[in-house]
């Protein structure tokens, strides 16, 4: 797979850099050193894709949160080499971030093969049978990724064809925060991912349809905290990490948050399905819904629509492909509508409402800066998390979670 996606790069990517994307003058040599970095770093992370699906399957999620510590050093130690090198910095950074890519996962083939017997390769070993079921599973799957990939990277070739480079930047921007949310979130929801798979496997369909139900919930709410306060000071939080900021940056900033919510919702009840195997058909919908945000963000940007469409034009998509999968679902197990508008919709939206009223209060009355940026954030985070236990959890999450904090009290107060 990674030899088939490095080829057609080679082929296709290199064609567009150098004769469609809207590249400064001067500056194709190091977007070619830039793109030639992006496939090296897909490769390797193609490659070692199993080893991460091991670390999942035996739910070792402790090493997930010490690698995620680890990246962001190791990134943070990118910017420091970046700012006292005199040469091109955007090729050096595409070189580091193979480094850095390249070490995680060989820590992470080390950590398999001292913990999990027969994380080994042998070409001797093949199971045909089981090839060809990883073979249909995993095309579906790319088939289904390949149309994300079309919705994202593709939208951000049109952006760049029809706005330049000014506002791929902002996007970048934008997605750099997002993604780094994203990754926060999506550490924590992967817990639910084994225990999902280990349920239904086991005949335990109505828990597993519990678990996604909650998981899509809590989903919801930590985004939430991330999304109030980037939202309210996406200006001053810019302004501090960039100096200078880019024309459009933090509205796109505000749809990406948006954007992301979208993407995360979905993402324990696509659990759900993958859980039962049978994904030929949600894959073929899933596709086809995500498929339609390249064409139509082309044909609305061809009518001269604004470039912030293409962000309204994915969310609601993606909020769509959740009623694809409420269909999948009913069609391949017993799955109520109503107990997931129920258990998540109602209290999510009732959270989305209220996390919101006092920190656009609070911002009404304030003056925009610095001030502002610490005072309102605080708020915001506070708010949200009050918003979330009071209107988001039931009487025994709300148990649970005092319970969990005493605890966590309790033991660092004894050290």
């Amino acid at each position: 797979m990674a030899v088939i996606v490095a080829l057609v790069l080679e082929i296709a990517g290199v064609w567009f850099l150098n004769h469609e994307a809207n590249i400064p003058e001067g500056r194709m040599e190091a977007a070619n050193w830039v793109l030639q970095c992006s496939i090296v770093t897909l490769m390797i992370s193609l490659i070692s894709s199993p080893f991460n699906a091991l670390i999942i399957a035996y739910e070792r999620m402790t090493i997930y949160a010490y690698m995620s510590i680890m990246d962001v050093t190791l990134k943070l130690a990118i910017c420091f080499i970046i700012i006292v090198y005199d040469g091109d910095r955007l090729v050096l950074l595409a070189l580091l971030q193979i480094a850095v890519t390249l070490c995680m996962n060989i820590f992470y083939g080390w950590y398999c093969s001292r913990n999990f017997e027969g994380t080994y390769y042998s070409p001797r070993l093949l199971d045909r049978g089981l090839l060809k079921e990883l073979t249909v599973f995993s095309g579906w799957n790319l088939m289904n990724n390949g149309a994300y990939v079309f919705a994202t990277q593709g939208v951000n070739m049109l952006v760049n064809v029809f706005f330049g480079v000014v506002y791929n930047a902002s996007r970048s921007v934008a997605m750099a925060v997002n993604s780094a949310v994203q990754g926060f979130v999506g550490n924590f929801t992967m817990a639910f991912s084994p225990q999902i798979t280990k349920s239904y496997a086991a005949g335990d369909t109505a828990y597993a349809v519990h678990l996604a139900n909650k998981g899509t919930k809590f989903t919801w709410l930590m985004m939430y905290i991330f999304i109030v306060p980037v939202c309210m000071e996406a200006e001053t939080l810019l302004r501090l990490w960039l100096g200078e900021v880019p024309e459009l940056a933090p509205l796109f900033l505000r749809f990406a948050m948006f954007e992301s919510l979208a993407v995360s919702s979905g993402q324990n009840l696509f659990k759900l399905i993958q859980a039962d195997g049978h994904i030929k058909s949600y894959t073929v919908h899933a596709a086809l819904t995500a498929g339609l945000i390249f064409p139509l963000v082309w044909l609305f940007f061809y009518m001269g629509a604004p470039v912030w469409v293409a962000y309204l034009i994915f969310i609601i998509d993606f909020l769509f492909l959740n009623l694809v999968r409420f269909y999948d679902l009913k069609r391949l197990m017993v799955f109520s509508v109503f107990q997931f508008l129920k258990d998540c919709i109602i209290p999510c939206v009732l959270v989305s409402v209220a996390s919101f009223i006092v920190p656009v209060i609070l911002a009404h009355y304030m003056e925009e800066g610095i001030i502002r940026f610490f005072v309102n954030g605080a708020v915001s985070v506070f708010w949200t998390s009050l918003c979330c236990i009071v209107f988001g959890l039931t009487k025994s999450e709300r148990i649970f979670l005092r319970d969990k904090v005493f605890f966590i009290l309790k033991k660092n107060i004894k050290k």
